[in-house]
């Protein structure tokens, strides 16, 4: 009988020390909480299975990445590898590998006070080596109880690993099962490090602890460090520059608003706010805003709302994917290099339109269709203080399911409508649509009214707009819908046909309109520009926020149409429009300055051309003191001026 079964000692083996693994996870992790405890609000029973569901998910791809080594040496079909020798060698292997990994999570859970995150793989470049041991003697005095927990568990992973044995006597049996152990360890590595099979869901990474938790500063207790670091290593951080001294820099750019404002709304009649992010629609597909579209639009209902509503001559996004955007419209950071929500500054304690408004009684939601976790969102929103979050699940009617990315938008916004109604005045809700994204669907209901266009994002537009329309038509019913501001913006853009739009200055050009049915100052077309990143610092003047608040954009209703503008970072440049200019900086020099109002294609670069060089010395400082705080910001988690104690 045990020569029958005796296959299945090496899986067991392998199952027993992958529990054994998972425990001493656990019990870092609930160290480190004990340790840091002051930091956060409790945690409550409710709160564990899905924080412990999440740890889970973490543990397992950190053990995935730092133990694939060691199962590949496990299979290797090499007979005389499971003699003594080497098999005290993998065992040797184990314990030093995990154990190297649980004193890291132990070494952050006291480094944790001081970088309000997850050490990630910058810590290599933060710290010189005699620094770094200096401070890690001092630490492991300080901290003995710690040292002592790794300790024990160094022991623990000594004591109880068990030996995976293939017995090799039979030829055939053996190779066969070393083949197949190394195929399956493959699989087990990948599904674990990518954090499950769902297709549709982006590989794990550090910003999809917050969908764990209820408050987003308890997302570190879902994270480790091993994973964190590992994640983070084949990343390119933010590069440090130091164009300008610090005074100088404050006095050409600073992204902290000191606000006084004065006569606007009380308490009792503070407007609500809903801000609806639109997927993919550009300006390439309206009507009123192409001007080579000679009358032919995708949009038409918004192009009605923007004449009865507040836009500008140029309006922009600040990203090019659906994250960069919400980033951009939610918290006024832009996306430069890469994006906030998969960079690891994503831990960082930011500030969020949410965060700023419930300081004025606002009560926040945010909706979108697509199943809970997609693209992590519901744990970026929840950061941006967007306290309760409608997906799919809330939803709970998959008839209504696209089988691709969540419930068709026309059904969910008629949700969207009816969920405000029972919310308390005021309110600040977000809407994310999703029907008009690839593979470029709508309701069979709705093929013969939406043919297929030039491109095949044509008719997902024109249903998007359609479900707009309806929602508007809902909403005009609600006794909370005259006293409400309306943002609405593309996400980014997508499909493009008209060469105008087919450039570094054309594919950031989106609708940002302001639309509010009772007050005549969200009317006309001004001039100027106006980008996602100023949606947030607009929406605070217009409530009467009086405090400091950090936004890389500018107030819309009080900034002069000469100091507006917008930037980017696409291909490797950053960029920044101005007036009629497009500057493309490459951190040490400007590669590129265009002048829209005579080369709206961008093929002449003006950059060498002496008639052009104050202008693009003008933009290039600006841009550089931009970028100088971005990227300071962003590395030393300074991006909160509420508080940066974690609590907040």
């Amino acid at each position: 009988m045990k020569t029958k079964f005796q296959f299945l000692q090496a899986p067991l083996a392998l199952a027993a020390n992958l529990l054994l693994l998972v425990g001493c996870y656990m019990l870092t992790r609930a160290a480190f909480y004990v340790e840091n405890q002051s930091l956060f609000e409790p945690v409550v029973v409710s709160e564990l299975p899905m924080l412990l569901r999440g740890g889970l998910r973490f543990d397992l791809a950190a053990i995935a990445y730092t133990n694939a080594l060691y199962l590949i040496l496990l299979y290797l079909p090499w007979p005389w590898k499971e003699r003594r020798g080497w098999q005290w060698l993998l065992r040797g292997l184990f314990v030093v590998t995990n154990g190297v990994c649980l004193a890291a999570n132990l070494a952050d859970a006291v480094y944790f006070p001081f970088i309000k995150r997850r050490t990630t793989a910058s810590v290599f470049r933060e710290f010189g080596g005699g620094d770094f041991l200096d401070v890690f003697g001092v630490e492991v005095v300080n901290h003995w109880y710690l040292t002592l927990l790794f300790v024990v568990l160094l022991v623990a992973l000594a004591w109880l690993y068990r030996t995976p044995v293939l017995h090799p006597q039979k030829r055939r049996p053996y190779f066969t099962g070393c083949i197949a152990g190394l195929l399956l360890s493959a699989l087990a590595c990948f599904v674990g490090m990518r954090g499950g099979l769902d297709p549709e869901q982006r590989p794990l990474h550090n910003g999809m602890a917050r969908q764990y938790v209820v408050q987003p500063a308890k997302a570190v207790l879902v994270q480790n460090t091993p994973f964190s670091v590992i994640r983070t290593s084949s990343k390119k951080s933010y590069p440090t520059v130091s164009y300008f001294p610090e005074e100088t820099l404050e006095r050409i750019y600073t992204p902290v608003h000191h606000t006084i404002v004065e006569g606007q709304p009380t308490e009792s009649r503070r407007p609500n706010v809903v801000v609806i992010l639109l997927e993919s629609f550009a300006s390439e597909y309206s009507a009123r805003l192409n001007p080579y579209s000679e009358g032919v639009g995708y949009m038409p209902f918004l192009d009605s709302l923007m004449s009865q509503g507040l836009t500008f001559e140029t309006m922009m996004a600040n990203g090019i994917s659906s994250i960069d955007a919400q980033a951009s419209v939610f918290a006024s950071i832009p996306m430069m290099v890469e994006s906030l929500m998969s960079s690891q500054a994503t831990m960082n304690t930011f500030d969020g339109l949410g965060n700023y408004l419930k300081r004025l009684g606002y009560h926040t939601a945010y909706f979108h269709g697509a199943d809970n976790g997609s693209l992590s969102i519901d744990g970026f929103v929840k950061a941006c203080g967007m306290d309760r979050y409608y997906g799919r699940d809330e939803y709970d009617n998959d008839a209504d399911w696209d089988h691709h990315w969540g419930i068709w938008d026309e059904p969910f916004m008629q949700y969207f409508a009816r969920m405000m109604t029972t919310m308390p005045q005021p309110f600040c809700t977000g809407l994310f649509t999703l029907t008009s994204h690839h593979p470029f669907q709508i309701p069979a209901a709705y093929r013969d009214s939406f043919p297929e266009g030039r491109l095949p994002i044509y008719k997902t537009i024109r249903y998007t707009d359609h479900a707009l329309r309806r929602f508007f038509e809902t909403a005009k019913q609600q006794p909370w819908y005259g006293n409400t501001l309306f943002v609405l913006t593309g996400d980014h853009t997508n499909l493009q046909e008209t060469p105008a739009y087919i450039n570094d200055y054309g594919r950031f050009l989106v609708p940002v309109v302001f639309y509010h049915p009772t007050d005549s100052l969200f009317r006309g077309c001004r001039p100027g520009i106006a980008q996602q990143i100023d949606i947030l610092p607009t929406v605070l003047s217009y409530v009467g926020y009086q405090e400091d608040y950090l936004a890389f954009g500018n107030d819309l209703l009080s900034t002069p149409a000469s100091r507006t503008e917008a930037i980017g970072y696409i291909n490797g440049l950053y960029q920044l429009v101005a007036g009629t200019y497009v500057l493309q900086f490459d951190g040490e020099r400007s590669v590129a300055l265009y002048d829209l109002k005579h080369d709206p294609l961008l093929q002449a670069n003006l950059a060498a051309a002496l008639s052009a060089a104050d202008t693009l010395a003008r933009m290039e400082r600006r841009l550089k003191a931009i970028i100088q705080q971005y990227t300071a910001r962003m590395n030393e988690n300074r991006l909160s001026v509420l508080n940066q104690n974690l609590r907040e």
